[in-house]
Protein backbone atom coordinates (compact mmCIF):
# COMPACT_ATOMS: atom_id res chain seq x y z
CA UNK A 1 0.00 0.00 0.00
CA UNK A 2 2.93 2.05 0.97
CA UNK A 3 4.40 1.53 -2.34
CA UNK A 4 0.71 2.26 -4.23
CA UNK A 5 0.69 5.99 -2.74
CA UNK A 6 4.50 6.87 -3.67
CA UNK A 7 4.14 5.60 -7.48
CA UNK A 8 0.31 7.50 -7.23
CA UNK A 9 2.39 10.27 -5.81
CA UNK A 10 4.92 10.89 -7.92
CA UNK A 11 2.86 9.88 -10.88
CA UNK A 12 0.64 13.25 -10.16
CA UNK A 13 3.46 14.88 -9.66
CA UNK A 14 4.84 14.35 -12.89
CA UNK A 15 1.26 15.04 -14.54
CA UNK A 16 1.02 18.19 -12.72
CA UNK A 17 4.55 19.33 -13.75
CA UNK A 18 3.44 18.45 -17.64
CA UNK A 19 0.67 19.81 -17.58
CA UNK A 20 1.87 23.29 -16.56
CA UNK A 21 4.76 23.37 -19.09
CA UNK A 22 2.28 22.66 -21.50
CA UNK A 23 -0.82 24.79 -20.56
CA UNK A 24 0.76 28.24 -22.06
CA UNK A 25 0.84 26.07 -25.52
CA UNK A 26 -2.31 24.05 -25.38
CA UNK A 27 -4.20 27.37 -24.09
CA UNK A 28 -2.55 30.12 -26.40
CA UNK A 29 -5.30 30.02 -29.14
CA UNK A 30 -8.10 30.75 -26.60
CA UNK A 31 -5.66 33.73 -24.67
CA UNK A 32 -5.34 35.29 -28.31
CA UNK A 33 -8.98 34.75 -29.33
CA UNK A 34 -10.27 36.17 -25.99
CA UNK A 35 -7.74 39.11 -26.22
CA UNK A 36 -8.64 40.05 -29.36
CA UNK A 37 -12.39 40.08 -28.24
CA UNK A 38 -11.55 42.50 -25.80
CA UNK A 39 -11.18 44.81 -28.71
CA UNK A 40 -7.73 45.75 -26.84
CA UNK A 41 -5.31 48.46 -28.76
CA UNK A 42 -2.44 50.26 -28.13
CA UNK A 43 -3.02 54.22 -27.02
CA UNK A 44 -1.87 56.10 -29.83
CA UNK A 45 0.33 58.66 -27.62
CA UNK A 46 2.37 55.21 -27.78
CA UNK A 47 1.70 53.63 -31.17
CA UNK A 48 2.27 56.84 -33.21
CA UNK A 49 -1.50 56.76 -34.51
CA UNK A 50 -3.41 55.39 -37.35
CA UNK A 51 -1.68 55.77 -40.64
CA UNK A 52 -2.88 58.26 -42.53
CA UNK A 53 -0.40 58.14 -45.50
CA UNK A 54 1.97 56.31 -47.36
CA UNK A 55 4.86 58.34 -49.82
CA UNK A 56 7.00 56.47 -51.49
CA UNK A 57 10.79 57.56 -52.62
CA UNK A 58 12.98 55.99 -55.06
CA UNK A 59 14.86 53.92 -52.43
CA UNK A 60 13.03 54.24 -49.36
CA UNK A 61 8.96 55.13 -47.84
CA UNK A 62 7.35 57.97 -45.24
CA UNK A 63 4.65 56.65 -43.65
CA UNK A 64 2.80 59.47 -42.42
CA UNK A 65 0.15 59.12 -39.25
CA UNK A 66 -2.58 60.64 -38.08
CA UNK A 67 -2.05 63.53 -35.73
CA UNK A 68 -2.13 62.61 -32.03
CA UNK A 69 -3.72 65.00 -29.35
CA UNK A 70 -4.06 64.95 -25.69
CA UNK A 71 -7.29 63.26 -24.72
CA UNK A 72 -6.98 63.40 -21.16
CA UNK A 73 -6.45 66.74 -19.29
CA UNK A 74 -4.00 65.02 -17.08
CA UNK A 75 -1.51 63.81 -20.09
CA UNK A 76 2.14 65.83 -20.04
CA UNK A 77 1.92 64.63 -23.47
CA UNK A 78 1.27 67.54 -26.16
CA UNK A 79 -0.25 66.82 -29.48
CA UNK A 80 1.95 65.52 -31.86
CA UNK A 81 2.05 63.79 -36.00
CA UNK A 82 4.74 60.87 -36.08
CA UNK A 83 6.55 60.32 -39.41
CA UNK A 84 8.65 56.93 -39.91
CA UNK A 85 11.41 57.02 -43.11
CA UNK A 86 11.91 53.38 -43.62
CA UNK A 87 14.01 51.74 -43.82
CA UNK A 88 16.68 53.10 -42.28
CA UNK A 89 19.52 51.57 -43.79
CA UNK A 90 18.53 52.83 -47.07
CA UNK A 91 18.31 56.39 -46.63
CA UNK A 92 20.43 59.33 -47.43
CA UNK A 93 23.24 60.34 -44.86
CA UNK A 94 21.01 63.89 -45.00
CA UNK A 95 17.35 63.50 -45.59
CA UNK A 96 15.35 66.68 -46.57
CA UNK A 97 11.93 66.45 -47.22
CA UNK A 98 8.75 68.97 -47.80
CA UNK A 99 5.93 67.14 -46.74
CA UNK A 100 2.24 67.61 -46.73
CA UNK A 101 0.75 66.68 -43.46
CA UNK A 102 -2.82 67.53 -43.71
CA UNK A 103 -3.47 66.23 -47.78
CA UNK A 104 -4.41 69.79 -48.72
CA UNK A 105 -1.47 69.76 -51.40
CA UNK A 106 0.74 72.16 -50.01
CA UNK A 107 3.91 70.87 -47.73
CA UNK A 108 3.23 71.60 -43.93
CA UNK A 109 6.62 71.46 -42.18
CA UNK A 110 10.24 70.97 -43.84
CA UNK A 111 12.10 67.94 -42.13
CA UNK A 112 15.70 67.51 -42.26
CA UNK A 113 17.87 65.22 -40.45
CA UNK A 114 20.96 63.67 -40.47
CA UNK A 115 20.32 59.59 -40.76
CA UNK A 116 23.42 58.77 -38.90
CA UNK A 117 23.51 60.91 -36.04
CA UNK A 118 19.75 61.45 -35.67
CA UNK A 119 19.86 65.27 -35.53
CA UNK A 120 16.46 66.93 -36.78
CA UNK A 121 15.65 70.36 -37.55
CA UNK A 122 12.08 71.09 -38.15
CA UNK A 123 10.81 73.90 -39.74
CA UNK A 124 7.39 74.67 -39.91
CA UNK A 125 5.68 75.74 -43.30
CA UNK A 126 2.38 77.07 -41.29
CA UNK A 127 1.11 77.63 -38.23
CA UNK A 128 -0.75 74.28 -37.16
CA UNK A 129 3.13 72.85 -36.82
CA UNK A 130 6.31 73.78 -33.80
CA UNK A 131 9.55 74.12 -34.95
CA UNK A 132 11.89 71.64 -33.73
CA UNK A 133 15.96 71.08 -33.48
CA UNK A 134 16.63 68.33 -31.52
CA UNK A 135 19.28 65.24 -31.10
CA UNK A 136 16.77 62.19 -29.77
CA UNK A 137 14.33 61.96 -27.32
CA UNK A 138 13.75 65.80 -25.94
CA UNK A 139 10.00 65.31 -25.07
CA UNK A 140 7.36 62.49 -25.97
CA UNK A 141 6.33 64.67 -28.09
CA UNK A 142 9.12 65.83 -30.12
CA UNK A 143 11.96 63.42 -30.75
CA UNK A 144 13.41 61.65 -33.19
CA UNK A 145 14.68 57.68 -32.84
CA UNK A 146 15.52 54.83 -34.54
CA UNK A 147 12.73 51.93 -33.99
CA UNK A 148 13.30 48.64 -35.73
CA UNK A 149 13.66 49.17 -39.76
CA UNK A 150 12.89 53.00 -39.43
CA UNK A 151 13.80 56.71 -38.37
CA UNK A 152 10.30 58.21 -36.58
CA UNK A 153 10.50 61.64 -36.08
CA UNK A 154 7.97 62.99 -33.96
CA UNK A 155 6.36 66.64 -34.76
CA UNK A 156 4.94 68.95 -31.92
CA UNK A 157 1.82 70.47 -32.48
CA UNK A 158 1.48 74.28 -32.50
Amino acid sequence: MKRLRSILGNSGAVLTLVLAVLAPFLLFGWFQGAIGAARLHIDPTYSGGEVWCVIEREGYRMVVNHPVSRRLPWQRIGPFVQITWTPADRLPARVSEQIDIDGDGTPDVLVTFDSKNLIVDVTPLGARYRAMHSQGVTSFSALIARVKDGIVVRIPLG
